[in-house]
């Protein structure tokens, strides 16, 4: 703003010298034409002189119509109306001030009553500035609301997955503990149809223990009766038994030799020896049928302990195995409870890990909600600031100017001040000339105007 006032002075400056450069080539041609009275007339002096007043008249008259036509342009372009130079002054020394706050600031500097509007006479922007700022400014609050509303649904889904997160945790967690109950509830069934099982299998097993023990005393007493027949039996096969009889037999034999031998026929003699080798040979198979008899009562009698020998190892087998199996079953119902006992045990530890893990669950989902509700009120604290200030700047924006406005009042200020400056120095330079001031009217609305040009230039120069 205070280059264009700048500029304007420039040219006001230069417009100055320009006429003043006029003015001082006039003088001495003057003063040449008087010297040189003989070779022109007075009345031709005078022509020239009268037609130099008036091109110089002529030239202030058109500096003064170009700014006032400036002011004019200035006043259409800022959309102030009538009183223009006035209302733009008011406003430059309005707005200039370092206390503008609000439109109401505005008012009380110029002197109105406080709340009072000052009806649009001294716009901040132009139209496009102005318009185009505040679309932007409603566009802003428009977003920033938008935004504060979402951050109220992303709280209310930030807490809703916190709610269905402990829930879910929470039901997984009864769900363990339901499970707990009913694997528990399954072990002890199982323990207990074992333990019926094992009960009624040794009470088998016992039974049949008994079965095979009362086998093996039988057997066992088979067995002293089958040494003590064949001990019986093998009294009667001796040797002394065997030879006896057989001797009685051989005697039988003898007493036939005898009577052969005390024969007195022929051939007594080789019958003799024929009934003594027969009386021999009977002896010998006598002997002889003893001997198979001893054999044939030994190996009957060796088979017949050797089935009861079997009988009673397959009967202790069977006992040792059937011992065995009551021990394994024992062992094995031992290792069941055992088993069932640490099977418990580790699902009660999942039951107490899984507690556990989801108490960090929870503390974890609550931390992480807080987090998460903390930056969300950061950034609602951030849009609500953010909202204030596109409130306050819709606020302050001032009046409204009219849409078509290419100046605001400052600028249309220091355009104003800068072509009074120019009609001023015109209306001066013209006034210091006394031949050119009786030529040249002006008129008194122009002076009138150059007054309040100075006052207006004045403040501007303070400003």
């Amino acid at each position: 703003m205070n280059k264009i006032s700048s500029s304007k002075k420039n040219a006001s400056v230069k417009t100055v010298i320009n006429i003043l450069s006029v003015l001082s080539l006039a003088t001495p041609s003057v003063s040449l034409a008087e010297g040189l009275s003989f070779t022109k007339s007075q009345e031709e002096i005078a022509e020239s002189k009268a037609a130099r007043l008036q091109s110089q008249c002529s030239q202030a008259r058109s500096e003064i119509t170009a700014a006032k036509n400036k002011i004019a342009e200035a006043c259409r372009k800022a959309g102030m109306g009538s009183g223009c130079a006035e209302k733009a002054q008011a406003c430059s020394e309005t707005l200039g001030t370092d206390s503008f706050d609000t439109t109401d600031a505005i008012g009380t500097l110029m002197g109105l009553p406080a709340g009072s509007n000052i009806g649009g006479s001294c716009p901040q922007m132009n139209g496009r500035d102005y318009y185009d700022e505040k679309k932007r400014l409603e566009q802003e609050i428009k977003d920033t609301q938008k935004d504060i509303a979402e951050l109220a649904d992303d709280e209310a889904e930030i807490k809703e997955t916190f709610n269905t997160t402990i829930q879910e945790l929470q039901q997984a967690l009864t769900d363990a503990q339901q499970e707990l109950e009913e694997t528990k509830t399954s072990l002890d069934e199982q323990e207990r149809e074992k333990i019926s099982e094992f009960q009624a299998s040794q009470t088998a097993a016992k039974e049949k223990l008994r079965e095979y023990n009362s086998k093996i005393i039988s057997l066992r007493s088979e067995m002293t009766n089958a040494v003590r027949e064949k001990a019986t039996k093998m009294l009667e096969l001796t040797a002394e038994t065997s030879k006896f009889a057989c001797n009685q037999e051989y005697t039988k034999a003898a007493e036939a030799y005898g009577k052969v031998n005390a024969s007195s026929s022929g051939n007594h003699i080789s019958k003799a020896k024929a009934q003594k080798a027969a009386a021999l040979d009977a002896f010998n198979k006598c002997m002889n049928r003893f001997q198979q008899a001893r054999i044939s009562l030994n190996e009957q009698s060796t088979a017949k302990m050797e089935s009861i020998n079997d009988q009673i190892r397959n009967a202790e087998a069977s006992t040792d195995e059937l011992n065995d199996s009551l021990n394994l079953a024992s062992n094995q119902l031992d290792q069941m409870k055992a088993d069932t006992t640490k099977r418990k045990s580790q699902a009660e530890k999942k039951v107490t890990d899984l507690m556990t893990l989801t108490q960090n669950k929870m503390q974890a989902a609550q931390e992480n909600m807080q987090t998460k509700l903390k930056a969300l009120a950061t950034k609602q604290q951030s849009y609500t600031e953010a909202l204030n200030r596109a409130n306050n700047g819709l606020m302050t924006l001032g009046p409204a100017p009219k849409r078509g406005a290419e100046y605001t009042s400052e600028e249309a200020s220091s355009e104003i001040s800068a072509q009074t400056e120019i009609i001023e120095d015109v209306k001066t330079t013209v006034e210091s000339n006394s031949e050119l001031a009786a030529q040249c009217h002006l008129g008194d609305a122009a002076k009138g105007s150059s007054k309040r040009s100075r006052s207006s230039g004045s403040k501007t120069g303070r400003k």
